[in-house]
């Protein structure tokens, strides 16, 4: 499969697309909705026919909820290792 330029530019959308690469979803995902209504050659179709306003507004939200599962993670690891040092 040939990637187009807009693909390539929309890069970061092609696994949130599929599903979320961080385990589970939070409830508002705007993902999930592609995730099992159309195989995976459609979805990355997608980035190619959503309008570009939708693809800044998934990778905008994508981007905000990747920080905010980070942060979790970071956090939860630094208490993990801080109760092993008690």
């Amino acid at each position: 499969m040939a990637f187009t330029e807009r693909c390539i530019r929309y890069a970061d959308l092609i696994v949130p697309l599929a599903k979320c690469p961080l385990g589970e979803p939070v409830g508002d995902c705007p993902f999930t909705v592609y995730w099992n209504s159309m195989d995976h050659a459609k979805r990355i179709a997608l980035v190619d026919e959503l309008p570009e306003e939708k693809l800044d507004e998934l990778r905008a939200f994508h981007r905000k909820c990747l920080a905010i599962k980070i942060e979790q993670v970071r956090d939860e690891s630094t208490r993990y290792y801080q109760n092993l040092s008690k």
